[in-house]
Order: C-alpha cells, then sequence, then structure tokens
C-alpha cells in the first residue's frame, strides 16, 4: 500500500485492496502471525521518518480491524531504512522511487 508525501492516511483508492486483503486474512488459521512494516522516503529527519512510518503502519492495521481482520497482528515502523528505489538518481530527486519508499508491506508468518 502506497501513500502521499508526509502522510499516514490511507488513498480512498485503496478500500478495495483493503477489502480483497481483509477477506484473505481472514481466511488464514487465527495462529498465524501478521507484521504490518511501514516506510518512508528520504525525506525529512530520521526521528520524524520514523515515527511517520509508525503511524502508517497503524493506520492499515485500523483499516484493516474495521474489515475484522488482522487482529493479532503487531506493527513495526523502518522509517526510510528499507528502500526499494532510489529516492535519487544521479544526485537529483526522484519522485517515482520516493513514491514507491512511501509504503506500508504485510508480512504473514506462517
Amino acid at each position: 500500500m502506497l501513500f502521499d508525501f508526509d502522510k499516514a492516511q490511507i488513498r480512498a483508492a485503496a478500500a478495495t485492496v483493503l477489502d480483497t486483503l481483509a477477506d484473505a486474512l481472514n481466511t488464514l488459521p487465527d495462529a498465524v502471525a501478521l507484521e504490518i512494516r511501514g516506510h518512508t522516503d528520504a525525506k525529512g529527519s530520521d526521528d520524524y521518518n520514523q515515527a511517520l512510518s509508525e503511524r502508517r503502519a497503524n493506520a492499515v492495521l485500523a483499516a484493516l480491524r474495521e474489515r475484522g481482520a488482522a487482529g493479532q497482528a503487531g506493527v513495526r515502523g523502518f522509517g526510510e531504512s528499507q528502500p526499494v528505489a532510489p529516492n535519487e538518481v544521479n544526485g537529483k530527486d526522484n519522485p517515482g522511487g520516493r513514491q514507491l519508499n512511501r509504503r506500508v508491506e504485510i508480512f504473514v508468518r506462517t
């Protein structure tokens, strides 16, 4: 799930994804552990990005719980420490890469 710059609010367009994800999670046994992991791009201080990543993870957790899923899930924020794309290319801002880094990932431990 991707987020807008400096935001922890879930995009309206993500409702269908959350509905589908909640339905899938509800088919798993209760003993399966979930971890919801928040991430940011590299803009801003480390402390700010850490807190923002945690808010993003908590927003997804709340949305899934509203749908009756993720009761046993934990959340963890990683700030900007685990990018999946470069925030800069050749010393210049990379908006597409930064967008990919503003995300929440959900890990299902089986």
